[in-house]
């Protein structure tokens, strides 16, 4: 578990949130921090808790909350709980496929799952479809071949800078 006894998904989130008004990226990091904090707690969450978890202010939330629910992923009624719709879940699913699929190639690389996971939220909102194919390619074929695993390792360790 992270910070305050969070999943290192929720804590990878909250330590690469970056503050980009309007930005695609923003509100899908808000829909993650909805879905993460909607898993954790097993409920509903309300617009106060995403605040909280990704330490913005309140009224931040219920600006990009409005976005998404005008794209159909959320559905939330004043001073009530947010949920998910099946746009939203769909949307979630791809993102974590995204997510997943460069962090495993991180830690099959030999990087520590927080650090993998937090590089992983800063690169999973631009991958494109046909890129997240490439690396899922690349983790199976890593995974399947010890040898060129350990070959790829030992090139990536020679290279690292000394410390």
């Amino acid at each position: 578990m992270g910070l305050g006894g969070s999943s290192p998904r929720m804590e990878a989130l909250m330590r690469a949130h970056k503050r980009e008004r309007g930005s695609v990226r923003l509100a899908e990091e808000y829909l993650e921090a909805v879905y993460e904090l909607c898993r954790e707690k097993g409920e509903k969450v309300r617009p106060v808790d995403v605040a909280r978890a990704l330490n913005v202010a309140p009224s931040t939330v219920k600006k990009v909350i409005s976005g998404l629910c005008e794209k159909g992923y959320l559905r939330y009624q004043p001073y009530k709980t947010l949920e998910l719709t099946e746009e939203g879940l769909a949307k979630i699913n791809e993102l974590k496929r995204r997510h997943d699929t460069v962090s495993k190639l991180f830690q099959t690389l030999g990087i520590d799952e927080l650090t993998a996971e937090i590089e992983a939220e800063k690169m999973e909102h631009s991958l494109s479809p046909t890129s997240t194919k490439l690396l899922e390619a690349l983790v199976e074929i890593l995974n399947s071949e010890p040898d060129l695993l350990n070959r790829v390792r030992q090139a990536i360790h020679s290279q690292s800078p000394k410390t």
